[in-house]
């Protein structure tokens, strides 16, 4: 699963480096080496992309559906420092994650389809579906090996929370059920993905 996993993140970054060769937001998530933060990280469009008001408001829906949700779960996943912040996280994830996870729980082609609904140039949408990959990719780098680290040891706990593991992996928790669901829509093939960045795309913005 883990090489599964390393040739999905490496797919989609390649995906991004194709269409966008800049790297420069803050990921912060506690435990990935330099290098993997980086790949995780891009800078804003650029001005070819911002040349008018739809695809302006489009990159700041992207950014309030999408980016901003996901830092806060970075924000949550780093707040896991010892057993009382875990106990917290755990009692918090139902409402604060697992809404984010629902969204963007999905292969690619189903968040093209969310994509499309955002009124926008078909370059713009394609450089939001990118984004999007990214953001899935950085919760799964969070939610994967605690996925593994319960599946090599079924009586761990994390920052000696049995809570936030209980929460997360119990095979009947729902919380458990959104993680999973989460991490299984990721493992797609590379011609499905780049599938989903073929036509049809929406047409141009007058």
């Amino acid at each position: 699963m883990i090489l599964e996993y390393s040739i999905i993140l490496t797919f989609a970054s390649s995906l991004f480096i194709y269409y966008s060769a800049c790297y420069g937001d803050t990921c912060q998530i506690n435990g990935l080496e330099p290098e993997v933060l980086k790949r995780l990280s891009y800078n804003p469009p650029g001005k070819e992309l911002l040349f008018n008001e739809q695809n302006q408001k489009a990159w700041q829906t992207f950014v309030e559906t999408y980016e901003t949700p996901v830092g806060k779960v970075q924000n949550w996943y780093n707040s896991i420092v010892d057993k009382n912040s875990a106990d917290a996280a755990a009692k918090s994830f139902s409402t604060e994650v697992s809404p984010i996870l629902k969204k963007l729980t999905g292969p690619t082609s189903d968040m093209k389809k969310q994509v499309l609904s955002i009124p926008a140039s078909p370059e713009m949408q394609k450089f939001i579906l990118l984004r999007i990959l990214q953001l899935q990719s950085r919760l799964l780098v969070i939610f994967l090996p605690m996925q593994n680290e319960r599946k090599m040891d079924g009586h761990t706990c994390y920052r000696g929370s049995n809570l936030l593991f209980d929460t997360i992996l119990e095979p009947t928790a729902q919380s458990a059920q959104d993680v999973a669901k989460f991490i299984d829509s990721r493992y797609e093939s590379q011609e499905h993905i780049e599938a989903s960045f073929k036509e049809p795309w929406s047409a141009p913005a007058e």
